[in-house]
């Protein structure tokens, strides 16, 4: 049995978190605002798959899969033909849109992203499956794991391209003493 907390926002919009068993699932009820605001009306689109310069919608999503909830959980977001997000997150090895409204969604899909938070950036079975699936509608598909993220185009329907990002370390100096 679930329990649902409703809240009523400005402008008459409902945010509802849903509890099961008197634990919270969504830790953060705006996560969909934040990867739309990320998405920036379609700008991302410009830059999504110059992988220097796409980053931020990319990370945005897959700090959400990390963040948003009271677990990893993998997310996915599909950008319709009119640059219009889909959402939805699963558990942490699967997602689907089984309790989400898809009503409106424009064929061709420009792009299906969804996060891997176990870490790993690869198209797993079911994902080629769900790639085989649309890609008669469905123009690329990224997935994203740590610091990495793998990409598939329509184009080039039997390859994948991955990328690997450099990774920060900050390094304390011992400010000029001898040791």
């Amino acid at each position: 049995m679930s329990d649902y907390s409703v809240e009523q926002h400005l402008l008459g919009e409902v945010k509802m978190s849903v509890y099961t068993n008197e634990e919270k699932i969504v830790m953060k009820d705006d996560w969909k605002d934040i990867i739309e605001e990320a998405f920036a009306n379609g700008d991302a689109l410009h830059y999504i798959f110059d992988w220097n310069r796409g980053l931020g919608f990319l990370e945005t999503i897959w700090q959400m899969s990390l963040t948003a909830f009271d677990k990893p959980r993998e997310v996915q977001v599909v950008i319709d033909n009119d640059n219009k997000l889909f959402m939805s997150f699963g558990t942490f090895s699967f997602v689907d849109f089984n309790n989400e409204n898809v009503t409106g969604m424009k064929l061709p899909l420009k792009c299906w992203i969804h996060t891997h938070p176990f870490g790993s950036a690869y198209f797993s079975g079911t994902d080629m499956r769900t790639i085989n699936t649309w890609k008669s509608v469905m123009l690329s598909a990224i997935v994203l794991g740590d610091n990495e993220h793998q990409t598939w185009m329509n184009s080039s329907p039997n390859q994948a391209t991955h990328y690997t990002y450099a990774r920060k370390k900050i390094v304390e100096l011992n400010r000029g003493e001898q040791e």
